[in-house]
């Protein structure tokens, strides 16, 4: 009997067994994945056809055909198709303004029956952009630049990272360019042209540099002012990183690990007249290597952060973050805040809370 048992679930499976093809939708495809191999961006539509036979006894409609893009249409019959009879399903891609690379569409045929999916792939070649799509910012005076704004992510000490923005003169003449800091942290370095002949594309370099021993942590936040021929121009170049401990990710070490006892501190509403308010948060250190609280950032200055207990977190130790607020001091309205912590552990350098207040009359 014991044998017998798992021969008879077999035979059970076997009997209500249906390709999921059929079960789905009772039609066949000759095929239901297209390659268009490789494409241009700019070669025009493209277009395949499937073949769908009804396999029943009576009559199917095609109700919808669907690509989840507009970069993919189809056309299909939308008369009912008679058991044993063949229908096409035409599928259109247009390449343009793609992502150039390799690409990959489901596309979802539904039936008076049920759906099944349709594949379409290739590889999209990308085509040569205009000055205007390269270069969409218009600083003036025939400048364009790619783009204003970088941000890094992490730095770890002892490292360099860099990067480049193109900027494109188009006037008849040369143009002198000169970038100064309106806000920074003292940790950038820029290098550019300080003059652009007619026609000429050049590149603003830019990057940080921290050193091994470094104590810079958290937030490196810049903004710079653009000269075209000693005229400010409106677009500013806005750079930010932020400032890490060097890590090890490369073993299996329980080091640091942090751990927040919330993370979102709500204080309600309140009046103007209403006394200052507090609520602590609990920093647990949860990993076996002693957690050092390097930095705390919040990005409104309405709300006080104030570390209550000590920088250096032992394991399985905690240690509590003080928040305050002063409703005489708030916006009417929502008072919303993030505060960011940045410790040496190196799976979560930052982990941050939200904090909010609602001042009202």
């Amino acid at each position: 009997m014991k044998r017998v048992l798992p021969i008879y679930i077999i035979v059970l499976c076997l009997f209500f067994y249906v390709p999921a093809t059929a079960q789905n939708s009772n039609i066949t495809f000759d095929s239901t994945r297209h390659n268009f191999g490789t494409i241009a961006e700019d070669g025009g539509i493209v277009t395949t056809t499937f073949n769908a036979t009804n396999t029943t006894d009576t009559p199917i409609v095609i109700l919808s055909v669907s690509g989840g893009c507009s970069c993919t249409t189809a056309d299909f019959e939308r008369k009912p198709i008679l058991p044993n009879k063949a229908s096409a399903i035409t599928i259109h891609f247009d390449p343009m303004n793609q992502p150039e690379g390799a690409f990959m569409r489901k596309i979802i045929v539904t039936t008076s029956k049920g759906s099944l999916p349709l594949t379409i792939l290739g590889n999209i070649t990308p085509r040569k952009k205009s000055i205007d799509e390269q270069y969409p910012l218009i600083l003036g005076q025939g400048v364009r630049m790619e783009s204003n704004a970088h941000a890094f992510g992490y730095i770890e000490h002892g490292t360099t990272i860099s990067s480049t923005i193109a900027i494109i003169n188009t006037s008849p003449k040369s143009v002198t360019l000169n970038i100064s800091p309106k806000q920074e942290s003292g940790q950038l370095w820029v290098h550019y042209p300080n003059k652009l002949q007619s026609g000429e594309q050049a590149d603003i370099n830019f990057g940080y540099t921290l050193a091994a021993q470094s104590d810079i942590y958290g937030s490196l936040n810049e903004v710079l002012d653009i000269s075209i021929d000693n005229n400010k121009v409106s677009y500013q170049l806005i750079i930010s990183a932020i400032a890490i401990d060097r890590r090890n990710l490369s073993t299996d070490k329980e080091w640091q690990k942090i751990q927040l006892s919330e993370n979102f501190i709500k204080f309600g509403t309140l009046k103007p007249s209403a006394a200052k308010v507090s609520r602590t948060i609990a920093i647990s250190n949860i990993g076996l290597e002693n957690l050092i609280i390097r930095k705390i950032e919040c990005n409104n200055d309405l709300f006080d952060i104030v570390l209550a207990g000590d920088s250096t977190i032992q394991s399985d130790r905690r240690s509590e973050l003080k928040v305050s607020f002063d409703p005489a001091k708030g916006m009417y309205g929502a008072n919303v805040g993030r505060v960011t912590i940045i410790s040496n552990d190196p799976q979560q350098p930052t982990k941050s809370f939200k904090v909010s207040a609602i001042v009202e009359n």
